[in-house]
């Protein structure tokens, strides 16, 4: 497969990295790495921009390994109680927020002690569009976040299917999909700056709302690209999905997120691992990002990107830097691409070019589902070829 030219399709509308924005970025790169000489195509970008972006030229992140037990109190029955909820459904945003802010405040908080680590597992799902043809990729997400929030964490990612999009034809040839793990270690700095929003350096921020508040403002100022009234909301989304490991910062994220003017509530939503929930949304310009909770006990089950019309969008990719070259050389090289005429190829393919990308109404751009949460005790086993990264001072 043209692995370079995949490559340099992919590089064309892709933001700065950064270590929690852009996962469609990646998909799209791995599904094009299993399919033999794709037609045309580039990622899907996500509505703000604030997902995983392409780290360093080729950013695989994310995969699989154990099954995890769902997390939040059970009684003798199994099913997720929480105290004092209302029995009648709620009656708009705020209330559910509010519901889901009790909920998570019940759930037990993970205790790990230094050396070992808090495990998360995902379902996800992503749109990735090849000119007229698209397909709906899923796969499993893991995390491992360090106790204390020092030391390396690793995520993780496989893909493990993919199903057609109505009315969209398949991309041709098929993709295929393997069993391929994917690595990412980051090394964290001793000294990171004051403004640095990761996992594990959630782990020790403290539940004071005010703090929190000036905290989302400060990522919120980052969305320069994003309208301004949905910059807070695409923050709080963000540090909600990074919290999950820590029931109370999700509580206090939550009543946060219910003080914010213009969300309101979907009545069924879908989450990756295709459990039906209730969703808080805020209307953006042609999707509808939803924060999905179970419909009796308000247990947070993930978040989902919907497209909310039909959307044609046509540019012209730009071409690599110097620099962007060494990068993607150095970054194939090491996943086990062969050297043999690399650098030839990609030099070959510098030249912008016009591409048109279709997203149709109902695609599921971007979605994760929560499977669960526990701790490690260390990290696993590496998967061949991983990426590593280590964060500045």
């Amino acid at each position: 497969m043209d692995e370079i030219t995949a490559v340099r399709r992919l590089w064309a509308e892709v933001p700065e990295a950064r270590d929690e924005n852009l996962r469609e970025s990646r998909t799209a790169l791995l599904v094009a790495a299993r399919a033999p000489r794709p037609p045309w195509w580039v990622p899907q970008t996500a509505r703000t921009g604030m997902r995983i972006a392409l780290a360093g030229g080729v950013a695989a992140v994310l995969t699989t390994g154990v099954l995890v037990a769902e997390v939040g109190p059970a009684d003798h029955t199994g099913s997720v109680q929480v105290g004092g909820l209302l029995a009648a459904p709620p009656a708009n945003a705020r209330e559910l927020l509010e519901r889901a802010a009790r909920t998570a405040a019940a759930e037990p908080e993970l205790r790990p002690r230094p050396g070992q680590y808090v495990h998360v597992e995902m379902r996800t799902t992503g749109y990735v569009t090849m000119e007229d043809a698209g397909i709906q990729v899923s796969g499993v997400e893991e995390r491992w976040i360090p106790a204390g929030g020092t030391g390396p964490w690793l995520m993780r990612e496989r893909q493990t299917g993919s199903a057609p999009v109505p009315g969209v034809p398949l991309p041709s040839p098929s993709p295929r999909f393997g069993n391929t793990t994917e690595d990412t270690l980051t090394e964290t700095p001793s000294c990171p700056s004051a403004d640095t929003a990761s996992a594990s350096r959630m782990a020790t921020w403290p539940l004071d709302e005010a703090w929190l508040r000036r905290r989302i403002k400060t990522e919120a100022a980052k969305y320069t690209a994003v309208p301004e009234h949905l910059r807070f909301w695409g923050a709080v989304e963000t540090f909600v999905r990074d919290s999950v490991f820590r029931p109370s910062l999700t509580a206090a994220l939550f009543r946060i997120a219910a003080g914010v003017d213009g969300i309101t509530m979907v009545p069924d939503a879908v989450d990756a691992a295709g459990r039906h929930g209730i969703g808080v949304t805020m209307k953006e310009d042609y999707t509808r990002t939803e924060l999905i909770f179970d419909k009796s006990t308000y247990r947070y089950l993930g978040e989902r990107t919907v497209a909310t019309r039909d959307r044609t969008r046509s540019f012209t990719t730009r071409p690599l830097s110097r620099a962007d070259i060494d990068r993607i050389v150095r970054d194939l090289v090491a996943r086990g691409a062969d050297p043999k005429g690399l650098r030839r190829d990609i030099e070959r393919d510098r030249k912008p070019r016009k591409v048109t990308t279709h997203t149709p109404k109902g695609a599921v751009i971007d979605s994760r589902a929560v499977i669960g949460v526990d701790v490690a005790q260390a990290l696993p086993p590496l998967a061949p070829h991983p990426s590593r990264v280590k964060v500045p001072c």
